[in-house]
């Protein structure tokens, strides 16, 4: 039997950058499907906090072993929360915000009713913000 060749293929591709789709464009594409756009906003919080902790590390130019040393969490607890695999509890956005000074805002409401608790601040500089039928729930991280 010969051996097996596992090195890399690099196949030529006629596709210019600019007939790329910007991810915009391609996430509204996306939302239109309502199994996707379903799951997007069931994973809205999970994915706000992983945008947030990887910006806390990459402006401290932390390794996830140390922001897990600050955390007192596992590493690969704190590379499923920024992976966004996991939708953070009460408990972990306390420990988060206790031990890395980031305030954090959720508002969820009903659609037909303005937001009275949350800053314009949150609301301007949400993360994640988005709105079914019935509700709107927003997310923001300072």
């Amino acid at each position: 039997m010969p051996p097996v060749d596992n090195r890399p293929v690099i196949i030529p591709c006629a596709m210019k950058l600019s007939d790329m789709k910007a991810n915009d464009a391609l996430l509204v594409k996306q939302l239109e499907d309502p199994a996707f756009r379903a799951e997007w906003e069931r994973t809205a919080l999970a994915r706000a906090v992983a945008l947030r902790l990887v910006r806390y590390r990459a402006e401290r130019n932390l390794s996830q072993r140390d922001l897990a040393k600050l955390l007192e969490m596992k590493q690969p607890q704190v590379a499923r929360l920024e992976r966004g695999d996991v939708s953070p509890g009460l408990d972990t956005l306390m420990r988060l915000a206790g031990a890395l000074d980031i305030e954090f805002t959720i508002d969820v409401r009903p659609t037909n009713r303005k937001a009275r608790l949350v800053t314009r601040r949150a609301q301007d500089e949400a993360l994640t913000s988005f709105a079914t039928a019935r509700a709107v729930a927003l997310v923001a991280a300072a």
